[in-house]
């Protein structure tokens, strides 16, 4: 199957010299081309289902600000003159396409995921940025970059997060897997509210995920991909197995035991994990405790003075 960053970067490479061949070549040491963003296509998880919305051959051109607003024109008319089939396949017109493809300022690519112009510069900056946003802002492969400046904020976050805010992150997670899976998911399966027990779960599942990639120092992808993100994981490989045979069993009275079982195996790996790392000092079994344990750490006093489940995921 004809993957969509091989796509991508096959339309690209057809057409950068008729893209270049005009007025835009006076420009070219300025621009950065690539395929990054939202699509599975950019995480390289595409497959045939994926074909049915927003495929086709198409690439991201990031330009700076300034050179964008004074030739705005020039370069979507060099853009949308660009073939619109290449091996088979039609560029997609959509809104929801041309929003994600073709023309765009670094500026405005980095803002819309990060929330900012700049850089984040302070440990609260860093914090108010969910994973998933910054995993969207460095996946994918950038074909071009003579300029340079898309590829330094792109190197600039996927150095990943202060330790301050690893640790808040950390800390918060830890709490709502002790709180989720140790007591609440065992709570309801005794008393057999099974939707309870769902909701336990969930929960506990989304934090859980949430601590591997923290601890394998990764951006956790939006949630359909969260689990297909840890193939590339290499920490916590245990407790992704068991992850992925907690969720594949049922909540009823028969798994009930089982899913026990796989809570506390999954929350002593991330335990162990949290006191090989510097993170807790805390020898509980109980996850929830660690939580304290690894605010004590955050030397930043907004982020050590917030709650310890305060987190924007």
């Amino acid at each position: 199957m004809l993957k969509g960053m091989e796509l991508s970067q096959g339309f690209y490479e057809l057409c950068k010299e008729q893209l270049f061949a005009g007025g835009l070549g006076a420009f070219r040491g300025y621009l950065a081309m690539g395929l990054v963003g939202e699509g599975s296509e950019c995480y390289g998880y595409d497959d045939e289902l994926s074909q049915d919305h927003d495929f086709g051959p198409d690439f991201c051109i990031w330009i700076p600000e300034k050179i964008y607003q004074e030739n705005r024109n020039q370069f979507i008319a060099a853009y949308d003159a660009l073939p619109m089939e290449y091996r088979g396949y039609r560029r997609d017109a959509s809104e929801q396409t041309r929003a994600r493809r073709g023309i765009m300022t670094i500026e405005g690519f980095y803002q819309k995921y990060t929330g900012i112009l700049h850089d984040p510069a302070n440990a609260e900056e860093w914090f108010r940025i969910p994973q998933g946003f910054l995993a969207v802002a460095t996946n994918g492969a950038v074909f071009e970059d003579s300029y340079g400046e898309f590829t330094r904020r792109r190197n600039y976050l996927l150095a990943y997060y202060p330790e301050d805010v690893i640790r808040k992150k950390l800390a918060a997670k830890a709490v709502v897997m002790g709180q989720a899976g140790q007591y609440n998911y065992v709570r309801c399966c005794r008393r057999e509210e099974w939707e309870s027990a769902y909701l336990a779960g969930s929960e506990f599942v989304g934090a859980a995920l949430s601590a591997v990639y923290l601890l394998n120092k990764k951006y956790m992808p939006f949630y359909k991909w969260a689990f297909r993100g840890t193939d590339s994981l290499s920490e916590l490989r245990h407790a992704i197995v068991d992850l992925k045979e907690f969720v594949h069993l049922q909540d009823t009275s028969e798994n009930a035991v089982r899913k026990r079982v796989l809570i506390e195996d999954i929350c002593n790996e991330v335990a162990c994990a949290l006191r090989k790392k510097g993170y807790s000092t805390s020898a509980s079994d109980f996850l929830a405790s660690h939580g304290n344990s690894i605010m004590e750490g955050i030397r930043d006093v907004g982020l050590r003075s917030m709650h310890v489940l305060v987190d924007y995921n």
